[in-house]
């Protein structure tokens, strides 16, 4: 009789997504295993073993032995910040440099690879590789001189917002006429402003070569944020089918096998991308239109290909 295969979940069973995931997971043929890399990374229960002497390679996760070759696929979701470090501190510098090179060594299907993951943590790095793509992005300034940003602000006609570089999530918000005297602020710390683009949001899933997307109305300027003043829904959508292909083509050219990819459609008609999530909270999403973005994900993983 065959031994399961096994499959590595990253990160801590009290987030959310990654316990929705492991629930599901439990389900299959499959033998868990779940590893919280959070924790210091002197305290790390791991040990990897090959070469001459050691036998077969393996894992060692706790008091649990797993083979390299067993191993099937990985799924990873981290916070932002290692439990109990600092950003810049040395502990949170020993992991930023030790976990790559632990993922690296990891065979099988990994959502999503280290390298492919951190481009969302540089967004105008990240929108020069979308519109390589060929979709539309809007016009963006990265700028630290008040004087650059009101001219792009003119150029614009007004219609300017303003987001983060970089992964850490932020509102997007209108400038206006009245935030112009505070541009005197961003002297200190470069900020990113893109033209304001009117239409309707539309969030795509890529699941290996699979696609959901939803349709989000709202009177807010980032619909992930609502108050009692404005309304939201979403909806399931269907795509035209080169635009399904380009959205797959484009996870797939930035090394992702699940992306949360951001568009939006003007009344005219035309598509832009504003960036794309590499570790895309997609239950969100699924509790308003129903889609079964997490049972697509599972079987991938379950597969251990795209």
């Amino acid at each position: 009789m065959m031994s399961k295969p096994y499959l590595l979940l990253l990160g801590s069973l009290q987030e959310p997504i990654l316990a929705y995931v492991s629930m599901k997971l439990a389900r299959k043929a499959v033998t868990l295993v779940v590893m919280d890399f959070r924790q210091p990374c002197h305290d790390w229960p791991i040990v990897f073993s090959w070469g001459e002497g050691a036998g077969e390679p393996f894992l060692s996760a706790g008091r649990r032995l797993v083979p390299l070759v067993d191993i099937r696929s990985t799924y990873i979701r981290l916070g932002q910040v290692w439990k109990g470090t600092e950003e810049g501190a040395p502990d949170a510098l020993h992991h930023r440099s030790v976990f790559p090179h632990l993922l690296s060594i990891l065979p099988g299907l990994v959502v999503n690879p280290y390298e492919a993951s951190n481009g969302n943590g540089a967004k105008p790095y990240q929108l020069m590789r979308i519109a390589q793509f060929g979709f539309n992005v809007p016009r963006t300034l990265v700028t630290s001189i008040p004087e650059r940003a009101k001219e792009f602000f003119d150029v614009c006609r007004g219609r300017v917002i303003y987001k983060s570089i970089s992964s850490v999530r932020s509102i997007v918000r209108r400038v206006t006429e009245d935030d112009l005297p505070r541009l005197e602020q961003i002297r200190h710390c470069p900020v990113q402003f893109q033209e304001y683009i009117p239409g309707v949001d539309l969030r795509v899933h890529v699941v290996g070569n699979r696609v959901f997307a939803s349709q989000i109305e709202t009177t807010s300027m980032d619909y992930r944020y609502t108050d009692e003043q404005s309304f939201r829904t979403i909806r399931a959508v269907e795509l035209p089918m080169g635009l399904q292909e380009q959205c797959i083509g484009l996870a797939r050219g930035l090394g992702l096998a699940l992306a949360g990819i951001d568009l939006r459609r003007t009344v005219q008609g035309e598509y832009y991308c504003f960036e794309v999530n590499t570790s895309p909270a997609f239950t969100f999403y699924e509790e308003h239109t129903g889609q079964r973005i997490g049972d697509a994900l599972v079987d991938m993983l379950c597969r251990g290909t795209v």
